[in-house]
Formats: structure tokens, sequence, C-alpha cells
């Protein structure tokens, strides 16, 4: 039997549209792109699955900025974690939140808003009392959806138990929150096939953009990078940018 939260029950009332809840899954990702958080607004409920494997050389742990020598990235050193979900993942000691820190500072120090992101990023930076990676990321992203005015509920994959093959278990998470949609990344099509055409909940590919480009600090522009791009040159308009009036 799939096991829901307390909180689902009164939570799910501030959902948008009582005839369709659109429910999107994904691991949680360090300071993600535009398009993570367009995904997440498109989205009634949002479930960060960080119950599945880390994957190094990936978005969990790292993620691009714009610099005079273009783009750069910039990695939380949590080593290779073989076998670790990523919920397991511990934060390293060490100073490389303060340095994440300062790059981000001195690399946007002249961008219209960097008050703006330095505000709404460094509390999570400086609480020690967060530990591992899911929490960290997870935390940023909430934190950032709210600035965005982002009003979709978030949940943990490991709130629910549920069972099964990499497809069973996506749609099994949809299930557990009443989902009548699921919206996925398109990536996905890698590996779902027909599993939906047999249930009554409808499967749906995110489509992420076209986005307009803004001025950015150097060289050519890119989409590929950081959020922490788009509100340091766009403030709280990075919405209307990313999620459209």
């Amino acid at each position: 039997m799939l096991k829901k939260p307390q909180k689902y029950f009164a939570r799910l009332q501030l959902c948008r549209d009582d005839e369709v809840t659109i429910c999107a899954i994904s691991q949680s990702n360090y300071i993600p792109w535009k398009g993570y958080f367009h995904l997440i607004a498109s989205a009634d409920i949002f479930i960060f699955y960080d119950t599945v494997n880390y994957t190094i050389r990936d978005w969990r742990n790292r993620n691009k900025i714009m610099t005079p020598h273009g783009l750069q990235w910039i990695t939380i050193p949590v080593g290779k974690n073989r076998n670790n979900s990523i919920e397991q993942v511990m934060l390293p000691q060490g100073s490389w939140r303060k340095n994440h820190l300062e790059t981000i500072s001195r690399n946007y120090s002249k961008a219209p808003f960097i008050g703006d992101l330095l505000e709404l990023i460094s509390p999570i930076y400086a609480d020690e009392s967060i530990k591992t990676l899911s929490q960290f990321n997870q935390q940023l992203i909430i934190r950032i959806s709210r600035y965005l005015g982002i009003d979709t509920i978030f949940h943990n994959a490991r709130d629910f138990n549920v069972l099964g093959d990499k497809v069973s278990r996506l749609i099994n998470l949809c299930h557990a929150v009443d989902a009548t949609t699921y919206l996925s990344g398109p990536a996905a099509k890698d590996y779902i096939n027909d599993e939906f055409d047999e249930i009554e909940i409808t499967l749906r590919w995110m489509e992420y953009g076209p986005y307009e480009t803004y001025s950015q600090r150097y060289h050519e522009f890119s989409h590929h990078v950081s959020i922490v791009d788009t509100i340091a040159m766009l403030g709280n308009s990075a919405r209307e940018h990313i999620i459209g009036k």
C-alpha cells in the first residue's frame, strides 16, 4: 500500500485545478538552469526523486556560470559515492561553500540584481545544519522557486513507499499524489515506452522554451547556465523570462 505524508491531504487543496493534477518528478540538481524551474512551475506537485542512485559527472553537484573566460563549472566536491542514493550523499567539509559564493559574487559583481541573488542564496550556503547534497539542493530550489512566485507543492520520493521497475516507480509516485497527468522531461523518452497507454494517468512531455535572450555579462549568450545567471541579470522579471506572463 502506498504511504502518503500526513500533510499531504491538507496541502493538496492548494493545487491550482481540482480536475487536473499535474505531477513532475526529478532528481534534485545544484542551482539548476531555468528549464528546471519551468518544469516545476508547469506542475501542481513536484517530487524530488533523490531515492535513486547518485550519478557522477552529472547535474546533482555541479552547474555552469558565466565568467570573463566563458562558461565555468562550479562543483561541490562530494566524490564518486558509488552505490549511494542521491539522498545519502554527504556534503564535504572545507571551504567550498564560501568559495562558491565568492565565485558567484565576483563574476556577477556588476550584474544589476546581484544583491537580490546573494540575499536569496547566501542563507542556504551559511546553514551548516544542512548535511546532505539532497537537502542542500532542495532548499536552494524551493527558496528560488518561491522568489520566482512559483507555488507548486513539493514532496520527497522517500515519503512514499513505491516499488517496481524504473517506469513503474514513476507511475506509483503519480498514484500516491492522485495525479491525473505526469509531466516528464524529454530525456525520459529513452526509457518510457507505452507504460502510460493502459492507465488513467496522462503522459505529457515538457517542452522547454523557446526562451528569449537577455543581456549576459560576458561572451556569446548561452541558455545553458545556472539560474543564478538569470536572476543576477533579470531579478524578479526572471519569472516572465522563464514562464511567461
